[in-house]
């Protein structure tokens, strides 16, 4: 019971993680590889200790030992989520003019260029008329398609 939870916690934390959309595909498949490495030796070194644990017959620590293994698994993945969560800074190319925007003692001089700027004035009618032209070819394209489809 405990074993098939395992496989859908791990499959729907799988499905997420590939489902995720990541830029950094070298950070994305270096993550998944430590984490993969690290559960696959939680694993590996839990089947040991219980192959030694049937061995000698020291049974005593076995619920224990499948706690500590799933919390190992479920950390390495808290981890990995964090880790690709995390963003790395990214430098931009400076953009002309940017001093002026973000210098505390920036005039008005860069912005000047946009509120001096003519309006260009268009008529409100001209709009109405776009949009009464769109709407007829709309409507006549919707009579030719509903016409279309009761004659059949």
């Amino acid at each position: 019971m405990v074993k098939k939870i395992n496989q859908i916690i791990v499959a729907i934390l799988g499905t997420k993680f590939m489902m995720w959309a990541v830029p950094d595909s070298k950070r994305f498949i270096k993550g998944i590889a430590i984490t993969a490495v690290a559960v696959l030796l939680v694993i590996y070194f839990h089947g040991e200790y219980l192959r030694w644990a049937e061995l000698s017959g020291n049974t005593n620590y076995l619920s224990i030992s499948y706690i500590i293994k799933n919390l190992i698994i479920i950390i390495s993945l808290i981890i990995l989520f964090f880790y690709l969560k995390k963003t790395k800074k990214k430098a931009y190319a400076k953009v002309k003019g940017e001093e002026k925007i973000y210098s505390k003692n920036a005039n008005e001089d860069y912005f000047d260029k946009f509120r001096n700027k003519p309006r260009t004035k268009i008529p409100k009618s001209f709009f109405i008329k776009k949009l009464y032209q769109i709407l007829d070819s709309l409507w006549t394209q919707l009579e030719t398609f509903f016409d279309g489809f009761l004659k059949n």
